[in-house]
């Protein structure tokens, strides 16, 4: 066998079912490879390489499985980039093959030549270049090895045109069994860290659980749960962290933070005398600006990656550990000790009742009849016509606060799908493909903006050449209206180069690309359309006329202080 072939053999060790990516002149071996293999593996071709990571990253999210991306040399290495650099910093596993010139051509000036590892190296966690065939082996293990360990990340391994072609006599076709899923190799805190962080729970009158995107890529929902309801304390979430617990739960209380916070959920975090970080960067949006939690607070936190223990805010005990791992063996403590839930100034009935003006809220707004349609109103019918099962992919922007403060998940686990480590528009389109292969049987919707729509909207012709039954709803205001409500607030209305001119119709474009389009004029239009978005088995681009952020102001945090102080 040639290397490219051998590359495909142990990709299928690795249980790799789905690669997605777009062909070039230094792929070909590996295409070659992947058409003999074509019954095992199913290769996605995406319209742009930064689309495919896209796809592979939340491939990965959704799955628990290293998602798997390729690109080939010059453009190709270059345009992968925004996607595997949101995947790597949101600690999602992904392996990216980008193949190359050949060994022989290097330093000559070969056209598509680039340093590729030089290139990724600040957009992945671990590097690799094949120059011999007997390398690959290794190089493929260390890099599902990296991908999957420790604080996930992105693994690239760069392929020399002339290295794939050339024969591997007895390859080793060993995978590592543990590395075909995430998190691999679990770490359990130490048991000394584990009692303080109890201690100081118990000895807490207002604690708060905040769970952020290590907890939701650890599956430590089950843990998060039990934990809440055996010592009585409120579950709140970073955006990245929708799906540590069923948002239906009594113990739930949403998103906190700058963005996409409901307000009862920040006023808990100010209140709290004990925060319990779990899985989280505890950055700037987290701490509004390093105005929570409050100087008194005792600060817990557990996170797989010891550099963020204690980064941003001094905790008063920190402990490092996979988040799973570790919280099984505090319940495992709480059992031994046989503690019962103590008395607390916060109860279900407490959290209900903080909550009820923000819901009332969001009910005044699900039957506003303004046109055009406030994002309130689509939000809120598309959560009242989702199955349990949906899976909802958004665009930063208007999607992004919405989406977090008011599509509740009505199960635990990642259903949410939302990029935070980049923000990088053009995410959701493309990433509704990497959610269907990840959860097929299971309805997928993206909320896409307009201003990713011009970046993305070709992979339309992906969803539709695939006929994928994806339902797509098009928030169409007409401008890059998160820039634009910047320049609103800060710059005295100087607007530049936000608006858009002229009137796309982004459903007759839909329909070029073999996709129903639904063109929306009233919000009364919203709940057939979206009904029988979610009932075909065949995509769905509905494009509705949406108010910007400068008439409808999101929740983040930032923005309505400024407001509130004109």
């Amino acid at each position: 066998m040639n290397t490219a072939q051998v590359l495909v053999e142990l990709l299928k060790a690795y249980k790799v079912q789905h690669i997605f990516g777009v062909p070039g002149d230094t792929t070909m071996h590996f295409y070659d490879a992947l058409y003999a293999a074509r019954d095992d593996i199913q290769h996605i071709m995406a319209r742009d390489e930064r689309s495919a990571a896209f796809m592979a990253d939340t491939y990965a999210r959704l799955s628990h499985r290293p998602g798997i991306t390729e690109a080939p040399s010059g453009g190709g290495a270059t345009y992968v980039i925004p996607g595997i650099a949101e995947a790597n910093g949101s600690s999602v596993p992904m392996i990216v093959f980008t193949s190359d010139v050949p060994v022989v051509d290097e330093g000559k000036g070969t056209l598509t030549a680039i340093d590729q590892a030089r290139l990724l190296e600040a957009a992945t966690k671990w590097r690799g270049v094949v120059k011999r065939p007997s390398m690959l082996p290794d190089i493929v293990q260390r890099a599902f090895r990296a991908a999957t360990t420790g604080r996930g990340g992105v693994a690239h391994i760069v392929l020399p045109e002339d290295v794939l072609g050339e024969e591997l006599p007895s390859p080793a076709l060993h995978a590592e069994e543990a590395c075909t899923v995430y998190p691999a190799y679990r770490t359990q805190a130490p048991r000394v860290a584990l009692e303080a962080i109890l201690d100081a729970l118990l000895k807490a009158s207002r604690p708060l659980i905040i769970a952020g995107g290590g907890a939701v890529l650890s599956g430590a929902w089950d843990e998060i749960t039990a934990l809440a309801e055996r010592l009585h304390i409120p579950v709140a979430t970073t955006i990245n962290g929708k799906g540590s617990i069923n948002e239906m739960h009594p113990w739930s209380v949403g998103v906190i933070g700058g963005n996409g916070a409901r307000p009862y959920a920040n006023q808990l975090m100010a209140e709290a005398d004990c925060i319990f970080y779990l899985g989280s960067k505890v950055n700037s949006l987290t701490t509004l600006k390093g105005t929570v939690p409050a100087p008194t607070a005792t600060v817990l936190q557990l996170n797989v990656d010891p550099l963020e223990l204690g980064n941003n805010v001094p905790a008063t005990v920190a402990a490092c550990g996979d988040i799973k791992e570790s919280l099984a063996a505090l319940l495992e403590l709480i059992s031994q000790r046989s503690i019962s839930a103590p008395q607390r100034s916060v109860t279900p009935e407490k959290l209900e009742e903080l909550a009820a003006p923000f819901w009332e809220a969001v009910a005044r707004n699900a039957t506003r009849p303004d046109v055009p349609v406030v994002p309130q109103r689509i939000i809120e019918t598309l959560w009242q016509h989702t199955p349990e099962d949906v899976v909802v992919v958004a665009d930063p922007g208007t999607m992004t606060p919405f989406t977090a403060s008011q599509f509740r998940t009505r199960r635990p686990g990642r259903s949410v799908v939302i990029p935070r480590a980049h923000g990088g528009l053009g995410y959701a389109l493309p990433a509704t493909v990497g959610a269907y292969y990840a959860r097929p049987g299971e309805r997928i919707v993206g909320l896409v903006g307009d201003g990713s729509f011009g970046m993305s909207g070709t992979e339309l012709a992906t969803i539709g050449m695939l006929k994928l039954p994806i339902t797509l709803i098009h928030f169409n205001n007409g401008s890059f209206g998160w820039i634009k409500m910047l320049q609103h607030l800060y710059y005295g209305q100087r607007y530049l180069s936000v608006d858009f001119t002229g009137k796309m119709d982004a459903a007759t474009v839909a329909e070029g690309f073999g996709v129903r389009g639904i063109r929306i004029t009233h919000p009364d239009q919203l709940v057939d359309a979206i009904t029988e978005g979610l009932a075909s088995n065949e995509p769905v681009f509905i494009d509705v006329h949406t108010r910007s952020e400068l008439d409808e102001v999101p929740p983040v945090h930032a923005w309505q202080q400024a407001l509130s102080q004109r």
